[in-house]
């Protein structure tokens, strides 16, 4: 089968399941028009919940909603005025009323409570500096671009700005509450697009974000449409929105469904 067709086969491929249809899948594929931030805080408060997306990292720090009183509800500005480093912030938690699931070890580097009061003193010195939300959203459109070398600026800044910001959780982060224009390199989107032969088996996350993107620009959809679908096929998993309460798996197999794309 054509490379090309590799989208619309994977739509193929998770129609057939009974827990998808058209609605749903196309809700998925377009969640990014109705999850953007619309204020500072919001924007905050998104960026520390994604500094907690790594596994493991969730169970051990429980609901970040739980913090919006000592966080002044995600005010960057309050945070960086009333917290001179991270262990002020991890005291201050490590004596409120909030318990969470997971130790606190301010002597341990990978204490993931050390690791997340970290990210979010980096993350409010980071967007105090564009003091208001329209700044912001101005200086992130200079990004989008078809250029990649400006596109891929954005997620690579975002790696050195933030604390334990990766280069792919910065690119989730991205597209999640940027533009629907990125693509998060996470193990799904390798092993499809290094199974169907469009990257590369030593290609980095780097090269991975770069190929994929031109495949997007190719068969004209959005990355992040792309990014959802094969994330679908990989995950199995029907996660909880706004207006889907319950989370849902179905049955899926990433590498069968290489081999059928592959064999047609």
């Amino acid at each position: 089968m054509n490379k090309k067709n590799l989208f619309e086969f994977g739509k193929e491929y998770l129609l057939r399941r009974q827990e998808i249809t058209d609605e749903v899948l196309n809700h998925y594929l377009t969640l990014w028009q109705c999850r953007k931030p619309k204020t500072f805080n919001e924007l905050c408060h998104n960026m520390i919940d994604h500094a907690q997306n790594r596994q493991g990292m969730p169970n051990s720090i429980g609901d970040t909603n739980n913090l919006s009183k000592i966080l002044f509800d995600f005010n960057p500005e309050k945070i960086k005025q009333r917290y001179d480093d991270w262990k002020a912030l991890f005291e201050t938690i490590e004596k409120s009323e909030y318990t969470p699931p997971g130790k606190m070890q301010i002597d341990n580097s990978h204490n993931y409570w050390v690791i997340f009061t970290k990210s979010i003193i980096s993350i409010a010195n980071y967007l105090s500096r564009f003091r208001t939300f329209d700044n912001y959203k101005k200086y992130v459109e200079t990004f989008i671009s078809e250029n990649h070398d400006i596109r891929l600026a954005f997620p690579l800044i975002l790696k050195e700005e933030i604390f334990g910001y990766k280069f792919a959780l910065a690119c989730d982060f991205t597209k999640e509450n940027v533009s629907p224009k990125f693509i998060k390199p996470d193990t799904h989107i390798k092993d499809i697009f290094v199974g169907v032969g469009l990257c590369e088996k030593d290609d980095n996350d780097y090269n991975i974000f770069r190929k994929v993107v031109d495949y997007c620009i190719e068969i004209n959809e959005e990355p992040y449409a792309v990014d959802r679908l094969f994330w679908l096929i990989g995950s199995g998993k029907l996660f909880k929105t706004e207006r889907r309460q319950e989370e849902i798996f179905f049955k899926t197999n990433k590498f069968e469904f290489i081999k059928e794309f592959n064999d047609k």
